[in-house]
């Protein structure tokens, strides 16, 4: 018991305040506006006393640790606007009460903090002093830190809400990127564009296999009003967890090269044009080549009927690869092409 008292009286010796005036005054403030939050009933009093406990701690840590100074290779840190800072935000934070306002709450952060160590270097005791050459050198070289800081953790947070929402951009060719580096060197996500031009394929099989070759090359030559109501269904399987904002920025497209392989064969090119950002300036089209073929229809020999006086028309079947080819549209000259992985044939 005699050791409990001890440590009591070690924490009064060191917060009693010396004058009214002063940070320790400043701490037991605080303490006090706490204790009575768990003492009122009053929902808006309780809050109003913890923001008030927690705005005077604030004060008090700031006030106590504003002498404090290291040395950090020749450059002197004073870490006291800094801890002060990063209560400040804590009770912007604790007042909303949503993670949403975390991105916002770090950015602000170091600018909250260069203004409380500079504004009273500039206004002691309220009146405008212009400091010596090696303060003002001091303020701007922490100023200019704090907007850095503040800088790179918007970006950050940037970056990771682009992500988000355009969770494609995992699989883009990075390595030209000057402020991006892929640390994970396995393989890379599939893009969306690839699970929409996988299901484009499965709506083609669907309409050309096993129709006839008159029907297939009428549709083929009003592909892309056939394509209209394709996109239509391919949107409608769209939703839950496997939407993102990035799906609008997908453009399906089908392609007839005017040459193609035989009379009898015709190559589609189906093609998911990416319309967001990318790290080339024209962005790339996902493609995946596919054969449509003319084939007879089989007969059943056991079945002897009299020959018909005109030949059953031939059907048609669909092939197409299993992976896509990704062209990048800046490339002038030579489109560069890379396989994508296997997707869903």
């Amino acid at each position: 018991m005699q050791a409990v008292f001890e440590v009591i009286n070690a924490i009064w010796n060191q917060l009693k305040p010396p004058q009214a005036f002063s940070w320790q005054t400043l701490i037991l403030l605080s303490l006090f506006s706490w204790a009575l939050s768990f003492l009122v009933l009053t929902l808006f009093l309780q809050e109003w006393l913890a923001w008030m406990g927690w705005l005077f701690l604030s004060g008090g840590v700031g006030w106590s640790s504003w002498g404090t100074k290291l040395n950090l290779l020749g450059w002197v840190f004073r870490p006291g606007p800094w801890i002060t800072g990063a209560l400040v935000c804590s009770l912007f934070f604790w007042w909303q009460g949503e993670t949403s306002i975390l991105p916002l709450v770090l950015t602000l952060w170091p600018l909250i903090s260069a203004a409380i160590a500079i504004i009273p270097r500039c206004l002691p005791n309220l009146n405008p002093t212009l400091p010596d050459p090696a303060t003002r050198q001091e303020l701007i070289i922490l100023l200019l830190t704090a907007l850095l800081m503040s800088c790179w953790f918007r970006f950050h947070f940037l970056t990771q809400d682009w992500l988000i929402n355009y969770p494609s951009l995992l699989s883009d060719d990075l390595s030209r990127s000057g402020f991006v580096i892929r640390i994970d060197q396995g393989a890379p996500p599939q893009r969306r564009g690839d699970l929409f031009l996988n299901r484009l394929e499965f709506r083609v099989k669907e309409t050309l296999e096993g129709r006839r070759w008159s029907e297939v090359e009428r549709w083929l030559l009003d592909r892309d009003t056939q394509l209209v109501g394709l996109r239509s269904q391919i949107q409608a399987t769209r939703g839950g967890n496997e939407s993102a904002t990035e799906d609008a920025l997908w453009h399906l497209q089908a392609e007839v090269p005017p040459e193609q392989p035989s009379p009898t064969t015709y190559q589609l090119n189906l093609q998911a044009f990416w319309l967001g950002p990318s790290s080339r300036s024209k962005g790339y089209v996902l493609q995946k080549k596919c054969q449509v073929t003319q084939v007879v229809a089989p007969t059943n020999p056991q079945v002897v009927v009299a020959p018909p006086v005109t030949p059953p028309e031939p059907l048609a079947t669909i092939q197409c690869e299993l992976g896509s080819q990704t062209i990048w549209l800046d490339d002038s000259q030579n489109a560069t092409e890379r396989n994508s992985g296997e997707g869903v044939g």
